[in-house]
Order: C-alpha cells, then sequence, then structure tokens
C-alpha cells in the first residue's frame, strides 16, 4: 500500500497479538502523521493521577485489509470434495477487515493509559473470581497454544464432560458505547468519566480517521513526508482542509477500532460483567469457563443439554448488545477421555478428540492459499521486469513458508505448537511442507511462465 507502511507482524501466527499489555512502549516504525518517537520519547512516563495538559490526538490511519481464508469444499454427502488429481478442492473466502492505527505519540499514550486503567482492571479479577478464565490481553497469560493445552488438559483429567466452543460475532465492531463507558466507570469507581478517562473513552468509541487510499488519490503514491505519511504543510492545507477535508468521523453508538493500545483492555472491561454471569451459570453446574477475546469454552459434566446451553449464553450475550456466531458453534461429548461425538472439539486453531491435538484443516489450508499467493504475486513481479523462471530467487519465499531462515512463520509455529502440545501428529500434518512448496513454485510457474521450470533454492 503506497505511501504506508505497517509493523513486520508475522501473518500466520494467530499468537502474535499488538494488543498484551508491555510495561516499555514497543518501537513503532510505520509512518503517520507524526514521526517515530526515539526510547527515551517512548519510555517516558505520563503521570494519570495529576494529568495537567490535555492529549491532543491525531486521526487515525486506516485501510480495509481483505481477509482471505481458504476453505475445503464439501460434497452433498458430507465428504470433502477432490479433483481429478486427488488434491482437496478449496474456495477462498474474502473478509474486508478495516484497520485502524493510532499516530507515534498517541500509541504511545494510549500504551501508557492502558497501564494505568490495567491496574484496576487486574485488582477487579481477583475480586471477581476471573484471574483464571479471562485468557486474552493479559501480560504473562501465554499464548493461544498454552490456553488451548489447558482446556485439553482439562477435558483429560475430567474424563465425562461436554464442552462447547463459541464465537463472539462482531465483537469489537459491536461494542456499545454507553455500555463501555459505565463498565469502565464502574471499574475505577466512579459516576462519570472525567479527564483522561473520558478523553480517552471519547477518542477512540467517537474516533477520527484518514483513510490512506484518499491520501493516494489526493496527493500522490510517491509524495515525500520526509519520514511521516505527509508533510506537515500537506496535512494542514489537505488532510484538515477548511472545506472537504480528508478526516471522517465515527458517528456510530457502537464499535471501536481494533488497532489501539488500549482496544484490547476496553473489550475485557467491556466484557467483565459477562464474564462474572459465565462464571457463576458454570460453576453452578459444576463446570468451567473460559474466554479468548471472542473465543468462548465452557466445559460441563457429560450429557449438558446443547440447545439449553447455548440459548442461555445468546441471552447472556444479547443483554450486553452482543451476538454469537451460532454457524460457529462447537460441541463434543467426552466418555473416559475419548470422544464419543461425531466431531472432535475446535479451539483456538486446534482440534482434539481426547487422544490427538492437531492443527485444524481450515489453518493449514489457509497457509497453503497464502504461499501460493506469495509465490504467484513474486513471479508476476519478476516476469514484468523480464527475468527468466529460472532465475527468480526463492530465498526469501522460502523463509517465510518453510523452516528454513529465521522469520517467524507458520511451520515454525506448527512446530511449536507440537512442543507445547506435546503432539507429534502436528509435526506430521506439516512434515511435507518443503513438497508442498515446491509443487506450489512448480504449478505457479507453469501459471504465469507458461512452462515448467524446475529451479534450484537460490
Amino acid at each position: 500500500m503506497p505511501g504506508f507502511h505497517l509493523p513486520s507482524e508475522d501473518e500466520f501466527d494467530p499468537s502474535t497479538d499488538d494488543f498484551v499489555l508491555r510495561s516499555i512502549s514497543k518501537e513503532r516504525n510505520y509512518k503517520h502523521f507524526d514521526l517515530p518517537l526515539s526510547e527515551i520519547e517512548r519510555d517516558s512516563q505520563v503521570d494519570f493521577r495529576s494529568e495537567k495538559k490535555p492529549h491532543r490526538f491525531w486521526p487515525l490511519l486506516g485501510f480495509t485489509d481483505l481477509s482471505r481464508r481458504y476453505v475445503r469444499v464439501k460434497e452433498k454427502d458430507g465428504s470433502w470434495k477432490k479433483n481429478t488429481h486427488g488434491k482437496f478442492v478449496r474456495e477462498e473466502i474474502v473478509k474486508p477487515r478495516p484497520i485502524r492505527y493510532a499516530g507515534h505519540e498517541d500509541a504511545a499514550y494510549l500504551q501508557a493509559y492502558a497501564m494505568h486503567l490495567n491496574s484496576f482492571y487486574e485488582q477487579a479479577l481477583i475480586i471477581d473470581g476471573s484471574t483464571s478464565s479471562v485468557l486474552a490481553y493479559r501480560k504473562g497469560g501465554g499464548t493461544n497454544i498454552h490456553h488451548a493445552k489447558l482446556l485439553f488438559d482439562e477435558i483429560t483429567s475430567r474424563g465425562d464432560c461436554t464442552v462447547f466452543a463459541m464465537d463472539i460475532s462482531g465483537f469489537f465492531d459491536c461494542l456499545d458505547h454507553k455500555m463501555l463507558r459505565d463498565e469502565v466507570a464502574g471499574l475505577i469507581g466512579v459516576e462519570r468519566l472525567d479527564g483522561h478517562h473520558g478523553r480517552v473513552w471519547k477518542n477512540i468509541t467517537k474516533y477520527s480517521w484518514v483513510e490512506t487510499d484518499d491520501l493516494d488519490k489526493l496527493l500522490g503514491q510517491k509524495r515525500n513526508g520526509h519520514g511521516r505519511v505527509c508533510s506537515p504543510q500537506d496535512y494542514t492545507a489537505h488532510v484538515q482542509g477548511r472545506k472537504g477535508g480528508l478526516v471522517r468521523k465515527h458517528d456510530l453508538d457502537y464499535g471501536i477500532p481494533q488497532g489501539t493500545p488500549v482496544s484490547g483492555l476496553y473489550a475485557n472491561i467491556y466484557l467483565r460483567t459477562f464474564d462474572r454471569e459465565m462464571i457463576a451459570l458454570c460453576a453452578q453446574y459444576g463446570g468451567s469457563y473460559r474466554r479468548y477475546s471472542d473465543d468462548i469454552a465452557v466445559v460441563l459434566p457429560f450429557g449438558a443439554k446443547v440447545q439449553h446451553v447455548v440459548a442461555v449464553v445468546e441471552k447472556l450475550l444479547a443483554d450486553h448488545r452482543l451476538a454469537m456466531s451460532v454457524a460457529k458453534t462447537e460441541t463434543a461429548a467426552f466418555k473416559g477421555g475419548s470422544l464419543v461425538s461425531p466431531k472432535p472439539i475446535q479451539y483456538l486453531g486446534f482440534t482434539f478428540d481426547g487422544h490427538h491435538t492437531l492443527i485444524r484443516p481450515s489453518s493449514i489450508d489457509a497457509y497453503l492459499g497464502k504461499m501460493r499467493s506469495g509465490i504467484h504475486a513474486k513471479l508476476i513481479a519478476a516476469k514484468m521486469q523480464n527475468i527468466p523462471s529460472a532465475n527468480v530467487y526463492q530465498r526469501e519465499l522460502r523463509s517465510r513458508y518453510t523452516h528454513a531462515g529465521k522469520r517467524r512463520n507458520f511451520i515454525r509455529y506448527a512446530h511449536r505448537s507440537a512442543d507445547i502440545m506435546g503432539s507429534a501428529e502436528i509435526k506430521r500434518q506439516v512434515k511435507s511442507h518443503q513438497a508442498w512448496f515446491d509443487r506450489a513454485w512448480n504449478d505457479e510457474i507453469e501459471r504465469v511462465y507458461g512452462g515448467l521450470v524446475t529451479t534450484s533454492d537460490r
């Protein structure tokens, strides 16, 4: 995307999470309306108990990321569809995802504020008895791998149980502003949000942003902002503008951006009452509850009524202006630790049948789809520069899509998952990844160049 650069995060590793609170501000080198901060500036402390000068926020920068998922296609009889070569047929599903990023000064300020507010929240979790149930966006809580393993370990130790995995629909996009305000106010023990509390809440709920496409159209893709996304002069004259500026306003009474350092904490605070209600409900039946962001898992004694449990959770979510993704609800029953229902339980990217832990097939399909797309883009660029197919280097792509190189990627994530889970089956799932890459490379060579050329690892 011209004129804009995001921090390089691994595109496959679900454990990578920019919402986890850090006591030291992270370095952010992407371009925004202000310049990146020095280490001293990033680590400067803000005393929120006696903040005298109100912080002024830049507009967020925004663009729409087209998130692609690759899912296997089923036949009418429920079996997986295969092509004439015996390979699974995969369907690409494209989902638009709006991305909003704060400026450098704003991100440092919001991170410092989040640390301040988080001290209230962590104390509240202890009082509520929710510490072990709220898993995401918390320091030192482990990754999705660790939390999935804890659920599977509980299933094994219980032996007889029914497990429900549910997903909140829309989550960040649906958080009601007034309910969020009331939860934050209740957390810090005030009747209304004033000062920095009110200022942050207002700027996160009624946020303003600028689309990078609008900047490209108005100022050109090759503009020189001298380290910024545009020059201060262009910002004043065109982005703000006396008439018809580029700044847009989120004027709905629900929804917050996902890309700010306070977003994850706000989401957790929003569901504080819901979490208490779910913990009490599950305890009443001798079960357990855990929530990782918008992924909910409930373990109840064997024989729990699926429709009743789902209906109760739907009702509680509706009380908080949220809805459940009914189509994504997963249930599984275990007897003596072994699966006795048709399908294993899926949670946080893994499946478990009582004996074997695997990475879910859709995650592997997504990896294969992204690998093919990455190879295709590389070869298209090479062909446009008149580079023969035999001379196209593979090294960078192999670093991205195989175990070669030092960068984090899906294969390294799979190996780490196998080690943490104690699952040799996961390593067997991806043991052919080099052959997958070679096959995808040759297929894309034929597709782009019109002929099969096998190259060495260049």
